[in-house]
Formats: C-alpha cells, structure tokens, sequence
C-alpha cells in the first residue's frame, strides 16, 4: 500500500495538467512569497514535523534576502492568531515589516493590497509556501495561477492537518498547472552550480538551515 506521505510527493500522471514550460527559475525572474507562517496556523500543521517547515521557510527567506531575490510576507487575521514567527522577524526584517496584513481572506488575491505587492514584484514566476495547505495555500495559488503566474510550490515549507490533506491539495493544485516542489529542489534550482561563489553560499544557507539540521 502506497503511504499518504509517497502520494503527497508522488504526481497523478494521467489526471495531472502539464504546465507548459517555459524559462528554469532563476534568481533573475522569480519571487518568493510566504503565507500565514504564523505561531498558531504552526501549531495546526500535522502532516509535516513543525521543525521541518520552518527549517525550509529560514532557507527561503535567507535565499530572498541573502541573493536579493524578491520575498514577499503576508499573515491573515494577526489579531487573532499572531504575527509572522519570530524566524520570519529575524531573518527577513524588511520583509516582515513591509508584510501585507490581511483581514481574513483565504485567498490572499481578494486582498486589493496583496495583488499590488505581488504585481510590484515584478516576477511572473513565483514560489510559494504556505499555511495552511489545504485553506490559504491552495487558494492562493489557484488565484494566482488564473491571474498567469507561473507557480512552484514549497511543499515542505507548508502543511495542513493531515497529510491526506496535503495530499488530495497538491493532486487538486497539479491538475491546475502548479508544480510542487521542496526546499533542496529550489535551492538547486536557483544555484545550479556549488562551485560559483554564489552557490558556495547558497550551499552554506543549505547546510545551516536543512541539511545539516538535527533530524526530526
């Protein structure tokens, strides 16, 4: 029998859309957005170890501070469940502050200020990761993906309750044109070659925050 976790990373073949493709990402033509990394959204994250997710969320805001890559931030409802974890606060300063406070809408492009931010990012190529999969996430994405971006999605940088959750969400976001990723594929993708400068550090970032890490 097949394990929820091999669905969640393993693809329907022959239900999936393929995205057309088009230029690799790139540091040059994509952006990084993160949704809801809030204290308690964290706290409902079941189909994936808490130490993971935010593992993965540190490397993609170093990579966008770090490589100077665009990073957008935004929380949902902070008067209820809190703001952006104190990893966020720490490693994308700016980010955090610039962050885009929604009121509440599942789908962040409801949200009049979160399209102008995204549109201000000028990148038709986003990666995005999220909480919780199954609600904002998924949304958001599928929003996004109507509007003509391209999307790539952090699988281990998000989670939802269950990991069937996570699973029927990346099926469902596949089928729409998304592609679902994780932290090491984007990492590689944006520095293809470790032995650049860049990649030396980008390679350092990887070390430090996943693969060095204490396993869960």
């Amino acid at each position: 029998m097949v394990s929820f976790s091999n669905q969640m990373l393993a693809g329907r073949s022959k239900n999936s859309t393929t995205r057309k493709e088009t230029l690799m990402f790139t540091r040059d033509n994509a952006a990084i957005v993160l949704i809801d990394h809030q204290d308690l959204p964290l706290s409902w994250v079941k189909s994936i170890p808490e130490g993971v997710s935010v593992a993965n969320v540190r490397q993609l805001a170093r990579i966008g501070v770090e490589f100077a890559v665009p990073l957008l931030v935004t929380s949902t409802m902070e008067d209820n469940i809190g703001t952006s974890i104190s990893d966020i606060q720490e490693l994308a300063p700016e980010a955090y502050a610039n962050r885009v406070k929604r009121g509440g809408t599942l789908n962040c492009f409801l949200d009049a200020a979160f399209v102008i931010a995204v549109a201000a990012l000028e990148r038709k190529n986003l990666i995005i990761a999220g909480l919780t999969t199954d609600i904002c996430l998924y949304n958001t994405v599928a929003a996004g993906l109507d509007a003509g971006y391209s999307i790539e999605v952090v699988a281990d940088a998000s989670g939802s309750s269950s990991m069937l959750s996570d699973a029927i969400t990346f099926d469902r976001l596949r089928d729409k044109g998304a592609v679902i990723t994780v932290g090491n594929q984007v990492l590689s993708e944006l520095f293809s070659d470790f032995g650049t400068e860049e990649g030396q550090r980008a390679m350092q970032i990887n070390l430090q925050e996943i693969a060095g890490a204490p396993a869960e």
